[in-house]
């Protein structure tokens, strides 16, 4: 993909074709006509749908990689809860905040699970997050197997909540503490 003022138009309209009418209305002719391009114009930078899509992923993937990667490593090993809880916390509180991103992204979800491209995207972005949290748990953990089991809890229960947040009984802060206890005990847990 080149990287334009052109593409930056098409992932704009495409997101707002995706926004209100699904992945069902977004074709690459319909995309064209609404930014005023030729179909073969916008299959120049995009060759088809679903590059179209991960482009449209990427916005979103890309901002959230960056945040994540800002975010410092939990760093007082005498006492980490708190550092652990705020962490938490700011993860769950985007589940509070249906913005349209998250929508979109919420989209995305439901495309994975009839199109293997973005299935796979999907699984490569997550991943990804899976290494930048990593390496923010590490410094209190006990072991690398230790940071794996508490990744692979905190990882699902965040990306639920953020679908289910507006139901739940208790309130984030309530959440958080015990997702903190249980996230720690994975870490310093010293039997593998």
């Amino acid at each position: 993909m080149k990287k334009n003022a052109k593409t930056d138009l098409i992932i704009d309209t495409a997101l707002h074709i995706l926004r209100h009418e699904g992945d069902y209305g977004v074709t690459m002719r319909k995309v064209a006509n609404e930014a005023g391009m030729t179909l073969s114009n916008v299959q120049y930078y995009f060759k088809n749908k679903d590059e179209l899509l991960k482009a449209m992923a990427d916005r979103y993937f890309k901002s959230c990689l960056d945040d994540m990667r800002q975010m410092d490593p939990i760093s007082n090993l005498e006492n980490p809860s708190n550092e652990l809880h705020s962490l938490l916390e700011s993860f769950l509180s985007h589940g509070l905040k249906l913005t349209q991103m998250c929508r979109i992204f919420r989209e995305y979800w439901a495309i994975s699970t009839r199109n293997e491209v973005i299935n796979q995207h999907i699984k490569f972005y997550y991943e990804e997050i899976a290494l930048i949290l990593a390496d923010k748990l590490r410094p209190i953990s006990h072991s690398d197997s230790n940071v794996s089991r508490a990744v692979s809890i905190f990882i699902p229960f965040v990306e639920g909540y953020s679908i289910t947040a507006q139901a739940m009984p208790e309130r984030i802060d309530s959440i958080s503490k015990i997702m903190t206890e249980v996230i720690l005990n994975l870490l310093t847990d010293e039997h593998e």
